[in-house]
């Protein structure tokens, strides 16, 4: 039962923010959708300053939990119960560091 929650649990967490990182991306880039910029607000995290730090910000979170997205159907796949734990515990962290920079002002 474990072996099956982490392998859920890895590609689950990786996988919807993959989606929701790189859709963002693509959808102001080329889509032409039009991004709320909390500009006036001084509580607004700092990628919120200008649209190239924004777009930055929002591909450069999209791309790691994409890559570890991979390592954790790699490791599914694979049936590495090791790598898959690892790719669960790196989706946390990067969950956390996603946490930590919204709150930098």
């Amino acid at each position: 039962m474990n072996k099956i929650f982490f392998s859920f649990a890895a590609l689950l967490a990786s996988g919807v923010f993959t989606y929701s990182y790189i859709r963002e991306w693509i959808g102001i880039k080329f889509l032409g959708e039009k991004i709320n910029l909390q500009t006036g607000n001084p509580e607004a995290p700092y990628f919120h300053a200008s649209e190239n730090l924004y777009l930055t910000n929002t591909l450069i979170f999209g791309l790691l939990f994409l890559t570890i997205f991979i390592l954790a159907v790699y490791a599914s796949w694979k049936k590495k119960e090791g790598l898959v734990f690892l790719s669960f515990v790196l989706s946390m962290l990067c969950i956390f560091l996603t946490m930590v920079n919204g709150a930098i002002k």
